[in-house]
């Protein structure tokens, strides 16, 4: 599996050009990608990323399969559209396994020839309840392409968006998708996906639980006293949650979350009456001054959003978070405290990206201080461009200092934290990101270079140490073993410029579970972490000098570790 459709801005910045490219270790070349294994034998001597005709712009082109859709039109309910797909190979031929998903409002009315159909249940919100897919093989070339065309019908109103992903028969970690974005209306529809500047909240299950109870809650922001027994006779409070469905379907809270209350005017804006963030349990009490102007109390309502001081998922276009109404509670009484319940997104498209936002703020649980950087006193804020139709993904900009997610990314939290392990190591090194040469494409099993190695290798771990899974789970259910890889494993490389290995090497020093050779185990938020904050590593030869340096244990039990990830030192 190899990097596709990665890119990343970073004017000015040339010599670290090659070293985040993909910043999605390896990732496979899937539209909101992640990481990826080379393909085996000769296959990825020829995928080639192609030359560079923007000098700010690093494209993730090396892959061995492209796939192509294309939708005729955006069918209104009840129309039709024909959509036509092409998948294509570089340099030789090779037998192609396809598979094309729709969601629950769309359905074939003629699938593509010889494709089957079938239609099985899904638990990613966006997707309705169902997923229909079609599904064959064929076999593409560069100069032949594999095309094919099949018609659609919309069947409900609302996002829908179809995606093919085109995989190797002799490889399944070679790889390729795309997707289109339509809004079916009842008389007229559109390509994409639009947000308005506030969406509506839905009131949400009960039940709803945190993703990792497991690691203490670091609030955002400064967290005023609680209220307590309100005495004011012109005070009153709101209280509530907010959650969001994740994509296996379960309700979770959604912490450190922007909230503010409204008066609901009638006349002019509407007034600011308090602002806060959400709790570990995702819960706010939040009191305000209830004179209102109109007399009796004030029309509450409260606003969500996807932003703190520390980070915020935002729209990539319009560069606002994105937020959530509740409806108006009004004349709400002097003294009383109006408890609005447990709300969530509405629109289910927007789940994803309350969902980027808890992946990021389990990376803010896990690591230590107050700040990204711990030393820093005025903290650098953590930015991460999503949109529910997003095709501008997966990298970090070192020009922007921004995350870009593809759509669907988000429902892989450990590709959201690969790509924020990134803006942290920018942040933590002042701007000064390590070259990492020979790094687009890049693979977690195979040589790279130093640089990226260790870049890529680090960012995966960060992800991995903060959401507590030594797995790399890709969107739609594949899996990677990112521990157990040791001497002799197929398809893995050797040495300390493989980033699996740099990343194994890092997991193997902190876990409590050991192998013969690796029987380490250390605080992964001590050592590790406090080497990475004081230092500029540019290879993990240069972090383990520096680790040295800081007077951490690096005597024959922790090399015995690195060697068991095939790094000797």
């Amino acid at each position: 599996m190899h990097l596709s459709r990665r890119r990343h801005r970073r004017p000015g910045r040339t010599a670290v050009r090659a070293a985040v490219c993909g910043l999605l270790l390896a990732l496979v070349g899937v539209p909101g990608g992640s990481p990826a294994l080379a393909a085996p034998g000769g296959d990825t001597a020829v995928c080639r990323p192609p030359a560079q005709t923007d000098p700010d712009r690093t494209d993730e082109g090396g892959r061995c399969l492209a796939v192509t859709l294309r939708l005729s039109e955006a069918p209104v309910l009840g129309g039709t559209a024909r959509l036509d797909i092409e998948v294509s190979a570089v340099a030789r031929d090779r037998d192609v396994r396809l598979d094309v998903q729709l969601p629950a409002g769309l359905e074939w009315v003629s699938a593509p020839p010889g494709l089957s159909t079938s239609t099985a249940a899904s638990l990613v919100p966006v997707q309705g309840g169902r997923l229909h897919r079609a599904e064959g093989t064929g076999r593409a070339g560069q100069q032949r392409p594999w095309r094919l065309s099949g018609t659609v019908r919309a069947v409900a109103e609302g996002p829908a968006g179809v995606r093919a992903i085109a995989t190797s028969a002799a490889d399944p970690e070679d790889t390729d998708a795309d997707s289109v974005f339509v809004t079916v209306g009842a008389r007229q529809s559109q390509f994409g996906i639009p947000v308005g500047s506030v969406s509506p909240a839905a009131p949400a299950a009960s039940g709803a639980s945190r993703t990792r109870p497991g690691l203490a809650h670091r609030p955002a922001e400064p967290v005023s006293a609680p209220a307590g027994t309100i005495t004011a006779a012109n005070t009153a409070c709101a209280t509530g949650t907010w959650n969001y469905v994740d994509h296996t379907g379960v309700t979770r809270v959604s912490a450190n979350a922007r909230v503010a209350v409204y008066d609901d005017d009638a006349r002019g804006a509407d007034d600011l009456l308090t602002t806060g963030v959400t709790g570990a349990d995702g819960g706010f009490t939040l009191c305000f001054d209830n004179t209102d102007e109109e007399g009796g109390g004030q029309d509450v309502y409260v606003q969500f959003a996807t932003e703190n001081q520390n980070w915020v998922i935002r729209n990539g276009k319009s560069r606002q978070p994105y937020r959530f109404a509740t409806p108006v509670r009004a004349d709400v009484p002097a003294g009383s405290t109006a408890d609005v319940g447990a709300f969530q997104p509405a629109d289910a498209a927007l789940m994803r990206g309350v969902e980027a936002f808890d992946a990021v703020n389990t990376g803010w649980n896990w690591k230590p201080g107050n700040c990204w950087d711990a030393r820093d006193t005025t903290c650098r804020r953590g930015l991460v461009n999503w949109a529910p139709d997003s095709t501008d993904g997966t990298y970090y900009s070192l020009q922007g200092n921004a995350v870009h997610l593809a759509a669907e990314d988000p429902d892989a939290p450990i590709l959201v934290l690969h790509e924020f392990g990134h803006a942290m190591m920018d942040d933590v090194y002042e701007d000064a990101f390590p070259a990492s040469p020979n790094c687009s494409p890049h693979y977690i099993t195979k040589t790279s270079s130093a640089g990226c190695a260790w870049t890529e290798g680090f960012a995966t771990w960060f992800g991995v140490a903060a959401l507590g899974d030594p797995t790399f789970r890709w969107p739609g259910g594949r899996t990677q073993d990112l521990e157990g890889p040791t001497w002799g494993t197929t398809g893995w490389d050797n040495g300390d410029t493989v980033e699996g290995r740099v990343l194994g090497s890092m997991i193997d020093l902190y876990d409590t579970t050991n192998e013969p050779g690796d029987t380490c185990t250390e605080d992964p938020a001590g050592p590790l972490w406090n080497t990475f904050l004081g230092h500029v590593s540019g290879s993990f030869s240069q972090f383990w000098s520096h680790r040295a340096a800081d007077g951490y244990d690096v005597g024959a039990g922790p090399r015995s570790c690195l060697h068991h990830n095939t790094i000797d030192y």
